[in-house]
């Protein structure tokens, strides 16, 4: 009698089947094993003769995974008849498959979820003239680290729980408070300016753009209508407190996403007399307004650099500006690598945006607590000079943080 192959990787998810027939005995085995993110699973059958055949028999989530490797072989076995004794060929089939995850949404998929977070019409209502006044004050939104699709949980970090309704909670509220305040000062124009990881993480499998795995909510279509939803929100409200312009810089959690988001953001207001969006896709952004010079920049990458950066990046309006700032976040005003969240370099005031995200696990083990959470706005004369600053965000409670 024929010996069946020994399989050597028998683990979980494992079914043996011995079948004794008129032709002679038959063995028929599958065992599956996961590794990682991959499954593998092999068969020694009559019966599961393909890959597809071995596919169907583990029901295989083919919209999660997708074939890496495979291989189908057969062999001839001789048994015996057990009436009879006659000698039987028996065929035998050995297949095996590795499966891995999806490299997930395309591009497409992404801006199409993009653009249902983005609640109501595409179309812009108002007609009013986006024409910012110069000779009225000059409002600055920072909207630094919202880490939409973020998990926290308190009990765990000593801080405070965060997921994504209360990102789109706290954002909203803090948002409309600043631009409440905003409006006191009949801005003639008002920047809304993103600064980077606004979305927790960049990839279906939950890493951030260089592939670091994260703690997050799964449900990368949810995150990014209720992160895109919120901020388009906030976007419409300061339209209606003085003509607006609106740029993002990417992050280190979410350079895809960005990019993704930043097309959805023209697309949106390619229309609006009300609104324009920076066009450029480039990692450091400057805008003027009277003799004000500001850099926007997420801050993860040439750090002490970026006075040097802005005076050759935005030359003419350098020699234009005698006073400057550049706005950065990625530190969720940790001030971590630097001694303080705002710091003069070169004649530069740099300043670090705080996060209205608590710290998650990872944080809390690392020793990175403390900071206050806060989104902030800033109030600058034409003239020149920052006239006031207003921060919003979650209160604080004895013992932790809100």
């Amino acid at each position: 009698m024929a010996k069946s192959p020994r399989l050597a990787d028998r683990v979980s998810a494992k079914a043996a089947v011995t079948a004794a027939g008129g032709d002679g005995l038959t063995i028929e085995e599958v065992t599956k094993r996961s590794s990682g993110d991959a499954v593998e699973a092999r068969s020694v059958s009559r019966t599961i003769r393909t890959v597809e055949d071995l596919l169907r028999h583990i029901d295989a989530d083919m919209d999660r995974f997708e074939v890496a490797v495979s291989e189908a072989t057969k062999w001839e076995g001789l048994t015996a008849d057990k009436a009879t004794c006659d000698p039987v060929v028996t065929e035998l089939f050995r297949v095996f498959v590795r499966l891995r995850p999806k490299a997930g949404p395309k591009v497409s998929e992404l801006v199409e979820a993009m653009i249902s977070g983005a609640a109501g019409s595409l179309r812009v209502r108002d007609s009013r003239t986006a024409d910012a006044k110069g000779d009225r004050p000059w409002a600055v939104l920072v909207i630094a680290d919202c880490h939409f699709g973020k998990y926290a949980w308190a009990k765990s970090t000593g801080e405070a729980d965060y997921d994504l309704d209360i990102a789109d909670r706290l954002v909203r509220e803090a948002s409309a408070e600043l631009l409440d305040s905003a409006a006191k000062y009949s801005p003639g124009r008002i920047t809304v300016a993103g600064l980077g990881d606004l979305f927790h993480y960049d990839t279906p499998s939950g890493t951030t753009t260089s592939g670091t795995p994260l703690e997050r909510d799964g449900r990368i279509q949810k995150m990014i209508s209720v992160g895109a939803d919120a901020l388009v929100s906030v976007v419409d409200h300061a339209a209606d407190v003085a003509p607006a312009d609106v740029l993002v810089v990417n992050g280190n959690h979410d350079e895809t996403l960005t990019v993704a988001f930043h097309r959805i953001l023209v697309e949106r207001y390619a229309k609006s007399k009300r609104v324009r969006v920076d066009a450029a896709y480039t990692p450091r952004k400057y805008l003027t307004h009277g003799r004000n010079l500001l850099g926007f920049v997420h801050g993860h990458r040439a750090k002490k650099r970026l006075p040097q950066l802005m005076a050759h990046e935005a030359a003419a309006a350098w020699a234009a500006s005698p006073y400057r700032e550049i706005h950065t976040g990625h530190l969720h005003n940790q001030a971590a690598e630097w001694s303080r969240p705002i710091e003069t370099i070169d004649g530069v005031l740099v300043r670090i945006a705080p996060a209205l995200c608590p710290a998650d696990d990872w944080h809390a083990a690392s020793g990175f607590v403390g900071s206050r959470r806060a989104m902030e706005l800033f109030i600058y004369d034409q003239a020149g000079g920052l006239r006031a600053m207003h921060v919003a965000g979650p209160r604080l409670e004895i013992g932790r943080l809100a």
